[in-house]
């Protein structure tokens, strides 16, 4: 977490423009789209997408044309997902806030929301660069199909590992992806360097979402700024439990199912159900699992970045990568 202070403070200017391009554009004629707009950004929040496509920007060239506009987008994008998923899971508290669909209502949120990613695209078009465009256009429709993806799968215990990572990469890693992607396009990169990118942001995404999974385990609200165990009581099946029950004898395997099955018949929150599935999960060391597929991940991505020359800005990218490893929020 120091790491990511640091880094935010080097990068405290461009930041702030980010932001004021932000505040510049979530106006429009109604005042809630401003009311939840500035909430969202009072909220917190590390900004990790555009401090990687800035990051990114300024690895290919110290003097990067300016990144401003798209890192914006990308985070306007981020922040549009996150109020319409906040609508589907029925979530009360992020960052340790209230959400805005708790604030005001799931009609406002779903609208705002869409508000927030038509002008997302058109921050994108400012820089006239139409492989950016087409990049993040495509990205914005991964993302959606991800988050159906997920919820077609909700519940389903026979997942597949390799349908959960489509699921993450759609719903998490594809803007990671493309946020470092993005920083090389618009320094007309040549495609080593664009690939090596694009693949360290989605091996990042990947570790975040993993580590994600785990921490609606073992985590708690305080450090999590959020309710802790929701993927269990919305009836998600995230990694700790398909390893879990891949590694389940046949009897363990009846008690996971049972207990999902219980779990998603009532609309209070059982947890007793809630402890005994993490008791599961620790006997098949479910979670000792999780990091070590996102340590290969890790490897994965320190490995793209080697085609780049050593400097602050690859550090910075490196103590990232390590951060979404090892965080705790």
């Amino acid at each position: 977490m120091k790491k990511i202070q640091e880094i935010i403070t080097f990068l405290k200017d461009d930041l702030s423009k980010v932001d004021e391009i932000i505040l510049e554009f979530s106006v429009g004629k109604s005042p809630l789209i401003k009311e939840i707009s500035h909430h969202l950004i009072a909220s917190g929040g590390k900004r990790i997408r555009p401090i990687l496509l800035i990051l990114a920007a300024k690895l290919c060239n110290s003097n990067s044309k300016n990144p401003h506009n798209l890192a914006a987008a990308v985070e306007l994008i981020h922040s549009a997902t996150l109020l319409h998923d906040d609508v589907v899971d029925a979530s009360h508290v992020r960052r340790g806030k209230k959400t805005a669909n708790a604030i005001w209502d799931n009609k406002a949120s779903i609208l705002v929301g869409d508000y927030l990613f038509s002008i997302a695209f058109q921050l994108m078009v400012r820089d006239k660069n139409l492989r950016v465009l087409d990049l993040l256009s495509k990205a914005s429709s991964v993302m959606a199909d991800g988050e159906v993806m997920q919820l077609e799968n909700s519940s389903n215990i026979a997942i597949s590992q390799e349908k959960y990572f489509d699921i993450i990469f759609g719903k998490t890693a594809v803007l990671f992806s493309a946020a470092t992607e993005s920083g090389a396009l618009l320094n007309e990169r040549p495609e080593p360097e664009i690939s090596a990118l694009r693949d360290f942001g989605k091996n990042l995404g990947i570790i975040f979402q993993i580590i994600d999974d785990v921490l609606d385990y073992q985590s708690n609200q305080k450090d999590l700024g959020k309710d802790i165990g929701n993927d269990f009581f919305e009836g998600k099946i995230t990694l700790p439990i398909i390893i879990s029950y891949n590694l389940a004898n046949e009897n363990d395997k009846k008690n996971i199912k049972n207990l999902l099955e219980e779990n998603l018949m009532t609309s209070q929150k059982d947890e007793n159900n809630f402890a005994e599935i993490l008791n599961l999960i620790n006997k098949y060391k479910g979670f000792e699992a999780c990091l070590l597929l996102a340590q290969k991940y890790q490897n994965d991505a320190i490995q793209n970045l080697s085609i780049f020359s050593d400097s602050v800005y690859k550090e910075y990218l490196l103590d990232i990568l390590n951060y979404s490893l090892s965080r705790k929020t």
